[in-house]
């Protein structure tokens, strides 16, 4: 099926549990990385620990659909006036403990601020894209991409951001080919210690970057 096929629609809160799962699914190495546990109880942590309000003032989560079958997951997020990290309570900590251990849930609060960005006033920026397995390399991630360009500028913003591990090489020619150039380099000491990732890639797409011939997106896509 042509990625022209799959509608992009807003994530609602039903998609929750299919949301976590994908995610789990595409970023299993990192959250191995922090906890000692199956990926059923990794995804119910992650369900309890992050949720996303579709109603977000500093955000909003988009899905790709397959039958009502969750496939694809974007989420954006700009400057917000707290933190974006979930806010957990004691009493909501004190039942994590007794599920998962207090060591597991201080790796994977410490390993998610970790990876914790705070956007600037005029930036909108991708905290993570993921696509099922199974419908990898059919044109789905692109798509999003260029959905998160067109966002960016309907919504008024002055660049679109990610960042990428500089281990990660498929994924930074990808973000080329779509006009995104890297606007810094940096060496990140928790995410090397928890990840073993030492070295990341702050990458940026502004408008005036499509009109670049050979490299325009209407040529990517």
């Amino acid at each position: 099926m042509s990625p022209q096929s799959y509608d992009i629609v807003a994530y609602q809160e039903q998609d929750h549990e299919a949301v976590c799962k994908l995610l789990v699914e595409s970023f299993k190495a990192k959250f191995q990385a922090l906890v000692t546990l199956e990926d059923q109880d990794i995804q119910r942590l992650l369900m309890q620990v992050w949720v996303q309000h579709p109603d977000s003032t500093s955000g909003k989560q988009f899905v790709v659909k397959e039958n009502e079958d969750v496939v694809g997951v974007l989420s954006l997020k700009w400057k917000a006036p707290s933190s974006s990290l979930p806010k957990t309570n004691l009493t909501s900590l004190a039942s994590l403990i007794i599920q998962f251990g207090c060591f597991n849930v201080f790796k994977f609060l410490t390993g998610m601020y970790a990876l914790d960005y705070k956007p600037a006033i005029d930036e909108c920026y991708i905290d993570h894209l993921a696509i099922r397995s199974s419908h990898r390399n059919q044109g789905i991630g692109r798509r999003f991409l260029a959905f998160a360009q067109q966002f960016t500028v309907e919504s008024g913003f002055h660049t679109l951001t990610l960042y990428v591990a500089h281990q990660n090489r498929q994924a930074i020619r990808l973000y080329r080919n779509l006009a995104f150039e890297i606007e810094q380099s940096r060496y990140n000491g928790w995410r090397h210690f928890w990840f073993k990732e030492p070295v990341w890639h702050l990458m940026s797409w502004k408008e005036q970057n499509c009109f670049r011939g050979e490299n325009s997106i209407e040529k990517n896509i």
